[in-house]
């Protein structure tokens, strides 16, 4: 279990990353890349991606695993830094930290003649990392940024109102079922056992998308303490970025009825998917019902409310997988 320890100053230096870290979601998507095809929101996003791996990809596994450490050295962001620099501040790392770090991987698998050499602070080694770190970034985060940041922000917008209403007690105490804030302790369930004392520092949480599972921390207390967590997904976030202009599910659809099947992606009531698309929920039915008899999402009573959802055909569509 992880316990982070707060004092009261360190109360008040809670932030919430305002964007999308470009360190943190690359390693949870290694992550994610390595575990069993159990999270369907991902079942795509995994299957284009294993397709295209590079040779120079399993340099990037070799430093993070999908259970257990992982260096601390490739997440020196808080959610404030572009791709670009984050780059650098990896391929600036203090040797003794990169030897400290891949000291630390060693303690559950052996070394590699890589790691051997990164951990040395090898120049011909940092830049094969730079450019492995760059070229997997571009292809596995950088074509979904755009949908990765409006759920961070919709995450953000959650967060402001639970504080707003019930104070940090709440901000902490609904940061994940797996979290639990006995005060002034936050404990993280399923986790290694750790301790982090904050000693009046503050804590930056930090939105995920790719982060699964329970939140995560840095194993050096030393470093500034930030704490990622998950965000909830969906399956619209598979698509890459596209200006609506020349999005196919637009050009099939018409906007406001794509916008209608995106929203749908999660179970949610006409009054929900009328706010969320910006019509009245008159319209919003509408548009419902006409995907519902195109078949691409099914609707449900649930008690006095109606509820939509997106069906295995809406799924195909949205991925660009229609079926034969």
């Amino acid at each position: 279990m992880l316990r982070i320890h707060f004092t009261d100053a360190d109360i008040s230096r809670i932030t919430i990353a305002d964007d999308v870290d470009a360190s943190w979601e690359t390693l949870f998507s290694l992550h994610l890349l390595q575990e069993p095809d159990e999270i369907l929101s991902f079942d795509h996003w995994r299957r284009r991606i294993r397709a295209e791996l590079p040779a120079w990809i399993p340099l990037l596994l070799e430093l993070a695993p999908p259970r257990g450490y992982s260096v601390d050295f490739l997440t020196p962001g808080r959610g404030e830094a572009d791709s670009d620099t984050v780059i650098d501040r990896i391929m600036s790392t203090p040797r003794r930290r990169l030897r400290e770090d891949v000291a630390c991987l060693a303690d559950r698998r052996p070394p590699t003649p890589w790691t051997r050499k990164l951990a040395d602070g090898d120049v011909t080694a940092l830049r094969q990392l730079g450019t492995a770190l760059d070229r997997y970034y571009q292809r596995a985060v950088a074509p979904y940024r755009g949908r990765l940041r409006a759920h961070v922000e919709a995450d953000r917008s959650r967060r402001g109102k639970a504080l707003l209403t019930g104070g940090v007690d709440r901000l902490l105490a609904t940061l994940h079922p797996r979290v639990d804030w006995r005060p002034p302790v936050l404990h993280v369930l399923d986790y290694v056992d750790q301790d982090l004392h904050l000693d009046g520092r503050g804590l930056v949480l930090l939105p995920s998308h790719f982060c699964r599972h329970h939140p995560v921390t840095l194993k050096d207390a030393d470093l500034p303490p930030v704490l990622a967590y998950p965000v909830s997904s969906s399956f619209a976030w598979l698509t890459p970025d596209r200006p609506a202009a020349q999005d196919p599910v637009t050009t099939l659809l018409g906007r406001t009825r794509a916008a209608t099947l995106r929203a749908s992606t999660t179970a949610v009531t006409t009054t929900d998917l009328a706010r969320r698309i910006g019509l009245s929920p008159p319209s919003a039915s509408k548009h419902a019902r006409v995907l519902r008899e195109a078949g691409l999402i099914t609707t449900r009573r649930d008690g006095g409310a109606v509820i939509h959802q997106v069906s295995g055909l809406g799924v195909a569509v949205l991925n660009g997988e229609l079926p034969a």
